[in-house]
C-alpha cells in the first residue's frame, strides 16, 4: 500500500511545482508591465529628448468676404506656396448670389498663425477660430503602453514555447491575443497623434456677392397694344388658312364642274 502512496505523492508535488512556475511566470509579466505603466517614460538614451519634444495640434476655421473671387483664389495659391501648405480638399459653388469656396488646407504648424493673418488680409473675416491641443502626455502614455505592450508579447510567446500543459498553452495564447491588439491600438493612436500634430488644419470658407442682373427698360404703352394686334392678326390668318384645307374637297369639286360645265357649252355651241 505504501508503495502505492509514494508515486501519487511525488507526481501531486511535480502538479504544484509546475502550476507554481506558471504563477510565477505570469507574475512576473505583470510585474514588469506594471514597472512600465504609462506614467512612467521609456528608459533609454532618446527619453530626455523625448519629454523636451511637445506634440501640439492646432486647427481653424476662417471665413471670408472678398470682392473679386478669382484674384482671391490666385492670391490663395501664391500664400499656400509661400507658407509651405498645400490643398487637402475643396468645394465651389454658385448659389443663392453667392460664389462660394471652402478649402481644407493643411500647413506645418510653425506657419498656421502666419497663414491665417496672410488670409485675414484678402477680404473682410466673418468669422475666425483658433484652437491648439497640447497631446505630449498622450503621446508618452501611448508609447509607454505600446514598449510594455510588445514586451508582455514578447514573453507570453517565450512561455508558449516552453509549456506543454493544454490549459497553459490555450491561456497563454489568449494573454498573447490580447496583448497584440493592444499594439495595434497603441500603434494606431500614435500614428494619428503624429499625423495630427506635424500639419495643422484650417478650414478656409471665402464667398463673394453676384452683382445682379440690371432690369430691363420698360416697353412704350403703345408696344404691348402692337404685339398684341400682330398675334391676333396673325392667328386670324392661320384660322382662314386651316378652314381652307378643310374645304379643299369642295373647292377641287366645285373647279372640276365649272370646268366640265363651260366644255359642255362649248360644244352645244358648235
Amino acid at each position: 500500500m505504501k508503495r502505492l502512496i509514494y508515486p501519487v505523492l511525488i507526481g501531486l508535488g511535480l502538479v504544484g511545482c509546475s502550476q507554481s512556475k506558471s504563477s510565477n511566470e505570469q507574475a512576473e509579466v505583470a510585474t514588469e508591465m506594471a514597472a512600465e505603466a504609462p506614467g512612467t517614460p521609456v528608459a533609454g538614451r532618446n527619453a530626455p529628448a523625448r519629454q523636451a519634444e511637445r506634440s501640439v495640434i492646432y486647427e481653424g476655421q476662417l471665413d471670408l468676404e472678398v470682392d473679386d473671387f478669382e484674384q482671391t483664389t490666385t492670391a490663395i495659391d501664391h500664400l499656400l506656396e509661400q507658407h509651405w501648405a498645400y490643398l487637402s480638399t475643396a468645394h465651389e459653388t454658385r448659389a443663392n448670389g453667392q460664389h462660394r469656396q471652402e478649402m481644407t488646407l493643411k500647413v506645418k504648424p510653425s506657419e498656421f498663425l502666419p497663414l491665417i493673418a496672410a488670409l485675414g488680409k484678402l477680404g473682410r473675416i466673418t468669422n475666425k477660430d483658433i484652437s491648439s491641443a497640447d497631446v505630449t502626455a498622450d503621446v508618452l502614455a501611448a508609447t509607454t503602453t505600446l514598449a510594455a505592450k510588445q514586451k508582455a508579447e514578447a514573453k507570453y510567446q517565450q512561455l508558449l514555447a516552453a509549456t506543454t500543459n493544454p490549459a497553459e498553452v490555450r491561456r497563454l495564447g489568449d494573454l498573447a491575443r490580447e496583448s497584440h491588439l493592444d499594439i495595434a491600438d497603441a500603434q494606431a493612436k500614435l500614428q494619428q497623434f503624429g499625423t495630427r500634430s506635424a500639419w495643422a488644419t484650417l478650414t478656409l470658407r471665402y464667398s463673394q456677392v453676384l452683382p445682379t442682373p440690371a432690369p430691363s427698360s420698360p416697353m412704350p404703352d403703345f408696344a404691348p397694344r402692337f404685339l398684341e394686334a400682330f398675334y391676333r392678326g396673325w392667328s386670324i390668318l392661320l384660322g382662314f388658312i386651316v378652314v381652307l384645307t378643310n374645304l379643299w374637297p369642295l373647292l377641287l369639286l366645285g373647279g372640276i364642274g365649272t370646268w366640265g360645265l363651260r366644255k359642255f357649252q362649248h360644244k352645244k355651241s358648235l
